[in-house]
C-alpha cells in the first residue's frame, strides 16, 4: 500500500517553504511596545499584579509575582530604588527588571500623577539616566485590542462595526510593516507609530479584530504589506503621501472622499480666529497685513506667505503654520486649528492704520490722537478685542485687524479617514468595501 507516494527534492520543498513564508509574511506573535505616550521618562511608577501569575526577575535573583503583588520603582539621589510589596525600599544595583508571565495575566501601571493603565503580557523596565523606560511585551493581537478601540471608539460598535474591522486590518498592516526586518519594537504614540493604550480601552471593538485575525493590506501586485496610513478626518479630500513626507505611495494617493464630508463634527469644519498682532509674532513679523495660500490639488496648504505693514514677509509650510497653533494637549474643538485644509479671509481695519503710528526703539508702537478717538468710538464686543481662539479677547481693541481661518478635518489625511469609514460602515459597506477605497491597488490577505 502508498506505493504511489510523491517524492520532492530538497530544492524544492526549500522553495516552497520560501514562498509560504512570503505569503504569510513571517510575522511574529510576541512584540515590544515601548510605553512613551504617557508614561515616556518616568521618574516612579507603581505596577501591580491584576491578573495571572507572574515572576519577578532583578538580575540573578527570581521571585515569585503572583495576583496581588505589588513592586514600586523610582529614584533616590544617586541610583535607582525599589519596593516590593510595600516593604522597604532598596537599593537597585542592576540594570533591567522584568515581569515575566507563569499564566497570562496583566498588569496596572500608576503614576504618581494620576496616570494609569492595565496591559496584557510582560513587562520589562530598562534603568536609564534618572528615569524608566517601559517596555510591554504582548501578542500581536491581544496589542490590537489596544489599539483599535483609542484609534476609533467602541461606541461606532453599534452601526460601525465594519468600520472597527478596517481599522483592525490597518493597524495589523501597519504592525507588521513596522516590525519586519528584525525591529520587533514600536511605540504606543499617535505621533510616532499609533495608539496603545493597553487592556483598559478594549471593548467591543474586539470583536472586530477577532474577526479578522490575522488579516493586513498586501499590494496586489508583489504581496507585501503595504504602509497603510490613516487619520482621523480626510475634510472631504484624501492627501497624497508625497505631499506629506515626501514619499510616493501608489497605495495612499489623494482623492475626493464624499463620505467625510458632514460627519464628524468638529473635526469637520472648525474656525480659528487671530488678530492680525498675534499672528505676526508667531512668525516674527509685525502685525500682518495680507495672508497668501500655496495649495496642493487637494485644498490642503503647501505654503503660507505672511507680509506685515512695515513691508517685510515670511514663508512658511502648511504644516510648520498649523504646528504654530495646533491645539497641543487640548481638548478637540470648532475654534481649534486642526490640520493643513483650509481657507483664510482678512477682517482688516477701516483706516490705514499704520499711518497712524509712530515707531520708538524704547516705547513700541505710540497711539496717535486720530487712532484714539477712533477707538473710542467702538462699542460692544468687536472682533478687534480679539488675541486668538486660543488666546482669548484683550481689554482694550486692536486696531491691526483680524484673519480667520476656515478648515476642515483633523490630521494629515493621507490614506483611511476614520470617520469617512464609520460612515461607509454605516450605510452599508464592508470592511474590504472601506479598505479598497481609501487605500488603491491593494488586496487584503492573511499574514
Amino acid at each position: 500500500m502508498f506505493r504511489n507516494v510523491y517524492r520532492f527534492p530538497i530544492w524544492f520543498i526549500a522553495l516552497f517553504i520560501l514562498m509560504l513564508c512570503q505569503t504569510t509574511l513571517c510575522q511574529a506573535k510576541e512584540i515590544s511596545v515601548e510605553l512613551v505616550w504617557k508614561l515616556d521618562h518616568a521618574a516612579w511608577v507603581e505596577i501591580d499584579v491584576e491578573q495571572g501569575d507572574y515572576q519577578l526577575i532583578l538580575g540573578t535573583t527570581t521571585l515569585n509575582f503572583p495576583v496581588g503583588s505589588t513592586l514600586q520603582v523610582g529614584w533616590g539621589v544617586w541610583s535607582p530604588v525599589l519596593r516590593i510589596n510595600k516593604e522597604e525600599y532598596q537599593l537597585f544595583k542592576g540594570s533591567v527588571l522584568r515581569l515575566k508571565e507563569n499564566d497570562p495575566g496583566s498588569l496596572r501601571v500608576k503614576t504618581p500623577e494620576g496616570k494609569a493603565a492595565v496591559y496584557r503580557g510582560e513587562l520589562q523596565l530598562n534603568c536609564q539616566n534618572s528615569y524608566w523606560q517601559l517596555i510591554n511585551q504582548v501578542d500581536s493581537e491581544d496589542y490590537l485590542k489596544g489599539v483599535v478601540p483609542i484609534e476609533m471608539s467602541n461606541d461606532w460598535a453599534h452601526g460601525g462595526i465594519e468600520a472597527l474591522k478596517a481599522q483592525a486590518v490597518s493597524a495589523r498592516t501597519f504592525l507588521v510593516k513596522h516590525t519586519s526586518n528584525g525591529q520587533k519594537m514600536i511605540t504606543d504614540s499617535p505621533d510616532i507609530d499609533q495608539a496603545y493604550a493597553g487592556k483598559s480601552v478594549e471593548g467591543e471593538a474586539s470583536n472586530a479584530v477577532e474577526a479578522t485575525s490575522g488579516e493586513v493590506l498586501v499590494d496586489d501586485q508583489n504581496g507585501q504589506p503595504i504602509e497603510a496610513l490613516y487619520s482621523s478626518h480626510s475634510g472631504g479630500y484624501t492627501e497624497d503621501a508625497q505631499n506629506v513626507w515626501g514619499n510616493s505611495d501608489s497605495h495612499n494617493v489623494a482623492h475626493p472622499d464624499p463620505f467625510s464630508a458632514g460627519v464628524g463634527g468638529a473635526e469637520n469644519h472648525w474656525r480659528f480666529m487671530v488678530s492680525a498682532p498675534v499672528l505676526g509674532s508667531a512668525f516674527g513679523l509685525g502685525p500682518v497685513r495680507n495672508v497668501m495660500l500655496d495649495k496642493f490639488p487637494s485644498g490642503r496648504v503647501k505654503r503660507v506667505r505672511l507680509e506685515d505693514g512695515f513691508g517685510h514677509s515670511q514663508t512658511v509650510a502648511g504644516r510648520t503654520f498649523v504646528k504654530a497653533f495646533y491645539p497641543f494637549g487640548q481638548p478637540i474643538s470648532s475654534t481649534g486649528f486642526l490640520g493643513s485644509l483650509f481657507d483664510v479671509q482678512a477682517i482688516g481695519p477701516s483706516v490705514d492704520v499704520y499711518g497712524k503710528f509712530a515707531f520708538t526703539t524704547l516705547l513700541g508702537f505710540r497711539e496717535s490722537p486720530e487712532l484714539a478717538g477712533l477707538k473710542q468710538k467702538e462699542q460692544g464686543p468687536l472682533l478687534t478685542k480679539i488675541y486668538s481662539s486660543a488666546l482669548g479677547t484683550s481689554a482694550d481693541s486692536q486696531p491691526f485687524g483680524v484673519f480667520i481661518f476656515e478648515g476642515r478635518g483633523w490630521g494629515h489625511g493621507v490614506g483611511m479617514s476614520q470617520w469617512g469609514a464609520y460612515h461607509m460602515a454605516q450605510i452599508g459597506y464592508t470592511y474590504k468595501e472601506i479598505l479598497s477605497f481609501y487605500y488603491k491597488n491593494t488586496l487584503v490577505r492573511q499574514s
